[in-house]
């Protein structure tokens, strides 16, 4: 009943699919990609991500200890009782999609058919996650960076940057906010267009 309320009042268009809770698991799977992309490029750290405190929405939830990096640091942890690090800043694409298998587990016995195939059928709609987060991370860093064009090495240029950011323990937020300075970009990317 839960499952259909949710295609019901938020997912409709899965409503007329062959199978309405794969497609639901499909959007979710999108919907977190896309929210989490944005966590990453704005540097929060949500720390505490267990299944129950996301949303099915696509939505940030559970304001707990949460909170936005400072200096850059891949394995920085918001959670002080996180004492393993699971909730670590640079592991928060992985643990949502490890929630994401969570869901397509408890979707498992409403998919119509035999258990296999109704598994397989979840799993392929869970493989938009990592193509659609790389997209919609790429997208915003290229957004934070000034790049008005595409180019095939952004997702380098980007990394690169991330990578300089962490030896340096450059603060998140003020690196990024000091390249929208006139002529900062230029000068960092005269290679650019």
């Amino acid at each position: 009943r839960l499952a259909d309320f949710v295609i019901e009042h938020y997912y409709p268009a899965c409503r007329g699919e062959a199978q309405p809770y794969a497609a639901l698991l499909e959007a979710v799977t999108r919907r977190t990609a896309l929210m989490v992309a944005d966590w990453q490029a704005l540097g929060f750290c949500h720390g505490v991500m267990n299944t129950d405190n996301m949303s099915i929405l696509g939505l940030t939830i559970d304001y707990g200890p949460f909170g936005f990096l400072d200096g850059f640091d891949p394995g920085h942890i918001c959670n002080h009782s996180d004492d393993q690090g699971r909730y670590a800043y640079a592991r928060q694409p992985s643990v949502a999609f490890w929630n994401l298998h969570a869901l397509a587990q408890a979707l498992l016995p409403l998919v119509e058919g035999p258990k296999e195939a109704a598994s397989e059928q979840l799993l392929a709609a869970l493989e938009p996650y990592k193509a659609e987060f790389a997209s919609a991370m790429v997208s915003g860093l290229r957004v934070k960076l000034g790049l008005v064009s595409e180019h095939d090495d952004d997702a380098a240029l980007a990394d690169d940057l991330l990578q300089l950011m962490a030896e340096d323990r450059a603060d998140f937020t003020i690196t990024w906010r000091r390249l929208s300075s006139p002529g900062a970009a230029r000068d960092c990317f005269m290679q650019r267009d």
